[in-house]
């Protein structure tokens, strides 16, 4: 799929088509990123950082973390019939990832451009939007919305405050038995968050090295399920 000289503008911003292979070689999938995410810096207003709670604009890149996780999960087990949440999902690398395996995903971000832009993506891809659900919210302060058999984040641990918020989050949303991913570069609050997991009710089922390409960022994935109850 060529799309070198198409650059749509989208959530005000101008875009390119990136394709994310297989592990091994050929086309996975394919997604809008913005051509220039510094952009998006320069957009942002003193007024805007301090209304959005301090947050910076992190959805426009897929960031190492992302792009190790979608690897990890493009490599896995078929995930068909499993219904997946991507939280804090940016441009949507791990979601379609995961849909690449079969499975029905849940797109959520607190950013409405990044949702709009998932959606573009979907639609490229020739993938209908009611194969996914696109959410718009706050993992701190989350809609009523039904249990996952997985969830996924990728680099949601990149300010020490989110950690407590997206562990109760887990607990909250996973199925009794099912399992919550969190891809994240090793930072060094992200060593307290199997402790913050286990005070939320989640059993750590331990870390593993994600593959890297050459002189590319260490990515640790850390793995958490809520138990189920008692027979």
């Amino acid at each position: 799929m060529n799309r070198a000289d198409d650059h749509p503008t989208i959530a005000g911003l101008r875009l390119r088509w990136r394709e994310v292979e297989e592990p091994g070689g050929g086309g996975a999938f394919g997604l809008w990123v913005p051509e220039d995410p510094d952009q998006l810096l320069d957009q942002i207003t003193q007024e805007e950082f301090e209304r959005n709670d301090e947050r910076m604009p992190y959805f426009g890149a897929v960031w190492p973390s992302a792009e190790a996780l979608a690897a990890r999960l493009l490599a896995g087990a078929p995930l068909a019939g499993k219904r997946v949440l991507d939280l804090g999902c940016g441009l949507g690398a791990c979601g379609f990832a995961a849909a690449r395996r079969g499975a029905e995903v849940v797109f959520m971000d607190w950013e409405p451009r990044a949702i709009e832009i998932v959606a573009a993506s979907a639609l490229e891809q020739g993938l209908p939007l009611s194969t996914f659900d696109l959410v718009v919210a706050d993992w701190r302060r989350p809609p009523r919305i039904h249990a996952f058999d997985l969830i996924l984040g990728a680099d949601v641990l990149y300010e020490e405050r989110n950690a407590p918020a997206v562990a109760a989050f887990l607990a909250a949303h996973l199925q009794a038995g099912a399992e919550g991913w969190i891809g994240d570069p090793k930072r060094p609050h992200a060593l307290r968050f199997p402790a913050l997991a286990r005070e939320a009710g989640l059993e750590y089922l331990g870390g593993e090295l994600l593959p890297r390409p050459a002189g590319g960022t260490e990515v640790s994935l850390l793995r958490f399920r809520r138990p189920a109850p008692p027979a």
